[in-house]
């Protein structure tokens, strides 16, 4: 029997018969691995493994969405953003079917190519993500950007929305199998307060198959000795104390801010802006943008998908009028959403 077999029999033998477990992949990347594997197929039918909102541009506010088609339609502004978030959609259409002045880029530092290529434009670079792409925009700001280089920043917190699902007690959650990739940067002790504090099992895992189900097989084990923990099973990658440079970048040019979630809402602290020092880069001041409200999709469950409170198929316009060429809500857009993994596994 090789190790695959023998973790999958182990995890088999700590499910205890007599409860139903709900494990949550907070990343989209574990979704991807979980899925693109068929892993659920080979789970105990009592155990759940659910997706949670591991995809930035799922929860990206419809308001940033439409902030950034309009400033694109600005003469004299050339809007840059990641390649996914040009095809979300919102009430006023998307960044490539209705923007006009946008570019795609895959890294911070072609912002700064174009921004000095195009001198006499103002070039607003429209940023979003987790921690992993918050770290890259904070480190163009510590090498210096050009003047007519301004961020519309559209970062979010992963610590603090898990929070808000371990409290929601519709979800249930008995374990987290925490990203990979944020722990690299706020490291895994970043995950301690969900042991500790609510007695959840925590687990850092990587993005293999073998370490996924390793993970999986910690929280088991935990859940059995009732002795909660946060392991880090990704430990080539993931230090304790994460990556200390990009933590203090993080610090010296962002600060945490109360924003909205597409789909979720207004959570206090789960967001980062521009501090004061730097404010004469942000886009948000420079064009005096407000908060549009949000208009939900009809049909669309996208907000219940990324809380982990539906499976993308419990939607009625999954595979229907909502595909990856012709998406309807944000989590069929990006190749981390689980709209869009569960559409190109799950027949």
């Amino acid at each position: 029997m090789n190790k695959t077999q023998d973790i999958i029999k182990a995890i088999h033998s700590l499910v205890p018969p007599d409860r139903n477990l709900k494990i949550m992949n907070v990343c989209g990347s574990h979704e991807h691995t979980i899925s693109f594997s068929g892993m659920r197929s080979l789970m105990p039918e009592n155990l759940e493994l659910i997706p949670g909102p591991g995809c930035p541009v799922c929860v990206c506010p419809e308001s940033d969405i439409i902030h950034a088609i309009q400033l694109s339609k600005k003469e004299e502004v050339v809007l840059v953003t990641y390649g996914d978030m040009v095809r979300v959609p919102s009430k006023k259409g998307s960044i490539r079917t209705d923007g006009i002045n946008f570019r795609i880029i895959t890294s911070p530092s072609e912002a700064i190519r174009i921004a000095e290529s195009e001198p006499d434009r103002t070039i607003v670079f429209f940023s979003i993500g987790f921690e992993t792409t918050t770290a890259p925009t904070a480190a163009i700001l510590e090498t210096g950007i050009p003047d007519n280089l301004f961020i519309l920043s559209s970062h979010r917190l992963t610590p603090t929305i898990m929070e808000v699902l371990v409290k929601d007690r519709e979800i249930g959650i008995d374990g987290f199998v925490c990203p990979g990739h944020v722990s690299a940067i706020v490291g895994s002790n970043a995950w301690n307060v969900f042991s500790e504090k609510y007695n959840i099992p925590t687990v850092v895992a990587g993005f293999e198959a073998d370490n996924l189900l390793l993970g999986i097989m910690e929280i088991l084990l935990q859940v059995k000795e009732g002795e909660f923990r946060t392991t880090n099973v990704y430990s080539g990658v993931v230090r304790p104390e994460g990556n200390e440079q990009a933590r203090k970048l993080l610090d010296k040019y962002f600060k945490v801010s109360d924003v909205n979630w597409r789909g979720i809402g207004h959570i206090p602290a789960s967001g980062l802006e521009l501090r004061e020092a730097f404010s004469d880069r942000d886009a948000r001041k420079l064009f005096k943008l407000e908060e549009i409200r949000e208009e939900k999709i009809p049909g669309c469950i996208c907000g219940n998908v990324v809380l982990g409170k539906a499976y993308p198929a419990d939607c009625r316009l999954f595979k229907k009028s909502c595909s990856p060429k012709s998406p309807q809500g944000p989590c069929m857009v990006s190749g981390e959403g689980s709209c869009n993994i569960w559409y190109k596994t799950y027949k």
